[in-house]
């Protein structure tokens, strides 16, 4: 009889920790980037910190984003409106502004031209030559539409933004998109 209830309180104890996981996990549900690009899902987590996610592990330092996405060293430097850099061997030469509501970014970056308009009403990108044009489902927050690269069949990109994204500075959104992208 002891033994049995040696092991119960065991199981119990599992049961709880995995319950105090799982409401981790969900709870951090408004921490997430979501994306669904072509078939493909990942969530990258943002804290204070660090965004990571499959391939992407960044951290947040004052002023810089540092840390390796898709087995390439990144470093990134965020000025009040330039990003400069290096993603692997390419260089990173952004310039990043509000127009209004808008934030906007053009220049070279993974050694690529890139723009980038990020409105509540739409997302624009072109990067690593696709284009996606995503209107507003939720303002601000859920942006779906097509992506120039995929077949006609490809169901739309949709990606989602949380409030430690909306929070953060214009150099350090666009960059994190691009990164994503």
């Amino acid at each position: 009889m002891k033994r049995y209830s040696q092991t119960l309180r065991r199981g119990v104890g599992v049961l709880t920790v995995l319950a105090g996981v799982g409401g981790a996990l969900a709870g951090s549900e408004q921490d997430q980037l979501a994306f669904s690009v072509a078939r493909t899902q990942f969530n990258l987590r943002m804290t204070p910190d660090d965004v990571t996610g499959p391939s992407f592990q960044v951290s947040r330092l004052p002023n810089e984003l540092r840390g390796r996405v898709a087995d390439s060293p990144v470093q990134l430097r965020l000025g009040d409106e330039k990003v400069t850099g290096n993603i692997g061997t390419s260089v990173v030469n952004l310039d990043v502004k509000k127009e209004g509501d808008a934030l906007k970014a053009k220049g070279g970056f993974h050694g690529r031209p890139a723009n980038l308009t990020l409105s509540p009403q739409e997302l624009t990108v072109y990067v690593h030559d696709c284009t996606y044009r995503l209107k507003a489902k939720e303002p601000g927050r859920t942006y779906e539409g097509p992506r120039s690269c995929d077949r006609a069949s490809t169901p739309p990109t949709q990606i989602t933004l949380p409030d430690a994204f909306i929070n953060a500075p214009p150099t350090e959104q666009a960059s994190l998109l691009l990164l994503a992208l």
